[in-house]
């Protein structure tokens, strides 16, 4: 976890302020502000609906919000489109892999900015070896030149963070990679995570599971019905501080206690043993 005074001297690698957004009869974003800084996790939390998903394709250039300022490094810009977002650092791995089956692993790792040789052709041995040392890096035994239809879920994921680091992102923002991960690849995600830190990248991290994000975190931003009502270090809250901020109200209040009276049984089962019968 980074500490409040180390935070608070450092420039955020991409900082939005005051963005807003509209679509027909809905107000999505209202005056919100996020701050993203090298080497660290920032948990984006709130329920479904509070402007989550909207505020991230802002940021990766698929929405232009109507008011507010993205400045990276500091100086003022705008995303037009997700290849101006990538070119400035900008990229997401999201639950469901923005990949395709029937190219290689290599191809979908270079797709748009491969390698090219003599007269403009793609210099495949160049594309082979550079995603080999790409799928090194995220620490996966991937043979660059298989299909990406041949891969698991959590493989699919790595070369999605590989296709990240190939254009020298410095911003990867992280929508619910775990979903459909198991215990084992969640906790080898955890430790890309950690190396990615290590490595200066700032980390946008969305997820419902508090003991994720209690994990990797390193600060918080809350959303709730369009704005943003918290942020700060994860050290310094708790899971029902957090829940409070998303919902609006205390837990209890959510899911208040009833104290009832224990009645008789409705179903009691003994001697149960499985059927060799389907």
């Amino acid at each position: 976890m980074l500490q409040e005074t180390t935070t608070s001297r450092m420039k955020p690698a991409v900082a939005l302020e005051g963005i807003s957004k509209s679509f027909p009869g809905v107000k999505a974003l209202s005056g919100v502000s996020l701050a993203l800084y090298p080497g660290s996790v920032t948990a984006l939390i709130g329920e479904n609906g509070a402007g989550k998903s909207t505020l991230v394709k802002i940021l990766t250039g698929i929405y232009q919000p109507d008011g507010g300022t993205i400045r990276v490094d500091g100086a003022e810009t705008h995303f037009p489109t997700a290849m101006a977002a990538a070119h400035a650092g900008v990229t997401a791995i999201h639950q469901e892999t923005v990949l395709f089956d029937e190219l290689s692993v290599a191809e979908n790792i270079f797709l748009g900015h491969a390698p090219r040789g003599r007269f403009g052709l793609i210099d495949w041995n160049k594309l082979n070896t550079n995603a080999r040392e790409l799928l090194r890096r995220v620490g996966a035994e991937i043979d660059p030149t298989i299909r990406l239809r041949d891969l698991g879920i959590a493989n699919k994921h790595m070369v999605a963070i590989a296709r990240a680091l190939s254009i020298d992102a410095s911003v990867v923002i992280m929508d619910e990679p775990t979903a459909a991960l198991s215990h084992k690849e969640i906790h080898e995600l955890y430790e890309l995570i950690d190396r990615l830190k290590a490595d200066g990248k700032a980390i946008l991290f969305i997820s419902h599971k508090f003991d994720e994000i209690f994990r990797i975190a390193d600060r918080y931003t809350v959303f709730h019905d369009g704005g943003m009502v918290g942020e700060g270090l994860i050290a310094d809250v708790t899971q029902d501080q957090l829940v409070k901020m998303m919902v609006g109200r205390d837990v209890g209040q959510v899911f208040p206690k009833v104290d009832v009276a224990i009645g008789e049984p409705v179903l009691t089962v003994s001697g149960l043993s499985p059927s060799d019968r389907i």
